[in-house]
């Protein structure tokens, strides 16, 4: 029988589907968006359990599936990660709190009381970085005291094979042997001479029919680009292709909240309206991910940016994982995944060190 696994805050399962596509058996997820559950079911054939998972126990869980504690192979978790990343607001009062750090803790004590043979933790990398790693080293302090060993290390998406740089903190803990990180699969090719070499944006997205702005395809799903304004249309059309980006241009052409970046010397900004490299990964997929004003999230050579397909291309998403919905949660939900061949290298490698001998 196939190890049996859970996806706590599940998202609309991309991440579970890559440990599917390793032979973990599904047997629920829990999130508490309800139209993101929904697509999880459409698409996985398993019924999600929706809810807020404050309030939602780890015996709810083991009632639903009919297990025990204990009896779980393995929970895979992926926190709400805002609190801990970069790109969050900084301008914070001493006295404010995130409470979406509380997100991890939660996923602590819900292990506790799943008891899973094997633990995955996705999250930001900021989670490991300065004042955030407390709440990292509390966490895997839970964890210990439970009698799981564990590894953790920020791994990029790049090598294993998802043509994107999206570098992420990665924990496996295991209470049946010592756990060990996946080695990396794909390589950059200016560095080694390894046959396979880091997956790319053209490799993803080259083959997907030329758009311009506000034109949608009338076959493929969620390739629709986004209906530009003039004014910002004006300054794509002089970004240099593959690579450009906005300051490469004279500063008549910036758009006015651009000036005001420059004039604030606001650090961060740089990458907006970038376009992206054929030859390279891409950057970093986000919620806002369909987005120019939000990143280097230009078309490498259509003037436009990429749209909602290709950001799902990128993120390893297959064409026949449908994912309607309105275009803001569709982008919020596609950036916040977990990309499904990251998922999957994880799996095959956890796969092989405890259930494939």
């Amino acid at each position: 029988m196939p190890p049996k696994f859970i996806d706590l805050f599940c998202g609309i399962g991309i991440g579970a589907s890559g440990f599917v596509k390793a032979g973990f058996d599904l047997l629920t997820g829990v999130d508490s968006d309800a139209k993101a559950c929904e697509v999880f079911e459409t698409n996985l054939g398993v019924i999600p359990i929706v809810g807020d998972l404050r309030e939602i126990t780890g015996e709810d869980i083991l009632r639903v599936v009919g297990l025990k504690r204990g009896e779980l192979d393995l929970c895979v978790g992926c926190p709400p990660c805002q609190g801990f990343s970069s790109l969050r607001r900084t301008r914070l009062e001493k006295w404010q709190k995130d409470s979406r750090k509380s997100y991890l803790e939660l996923f602590g004590e819900r292990i506790q009381e799943l008891f899973p043979k094997v633990v995955v933790l996705e999250n930001v990398r900021g989670l490991n970085i300065g004042p955030n790693r407390r709440f990292l080293n509390r966490f895997l302090k839970r964890l210990k005291s439970l009698g799981y060993e564990f590894v953790c290390d920020v791994l990029d998406a790049a090598d294993f094979g998802v043509p994107q740089h999206r570098k992420r903190l990665i924990m496996i803990a295991s209470r049946i042997g010592t756990p060990s990180l996946p080695e990396p699969s794909h390589f950059d090719p200016a560095k080694t001479k390894r046959v396979r070499r880091w997956r790319n944006v053209r490799d993803a997205i080259g083959d997907l029919p030329r758009l311009g702005s506000g034109e949608k395809h009338d076959s493929i799903s969620l390739h629709e680009a986004a209906d530009h304004a003039e004014s910002v249309l004006r300054l794509i059309r002089n970004i240099p292709r593959n690579g450009g980006s906005r300051t490469s241009l004279p500063r008549r052409l910036w758009l006015p909240c651009h000036k005001e970046l420059a004039r604030k010397n606001q650090r961060g900004a740089e990458s907006i309206y970038g376009r992206m490299r054929w030859n390279s990964p891409s950057p970093t997929m986000t919620t806002r991910c369909n987005g120019p004003s939000a990143g280097r999230f230009l078309h490498p050579e259509q003037n436009r940016g990429i749209t909602l397909r290709e950001a799902a291309r990128l993120q390893t998403i297959p064409n026949g994982f449908d994912i309607p919905g309105h275009k803001e949660n569709v982008a919020s939900w596609i950036g916040n995944a977990f990309p499904l061949g990251f998922a999957k290298s994880l799996g095959d490698s956890i796969m092989d060190d405890f259930w494939a001998r």
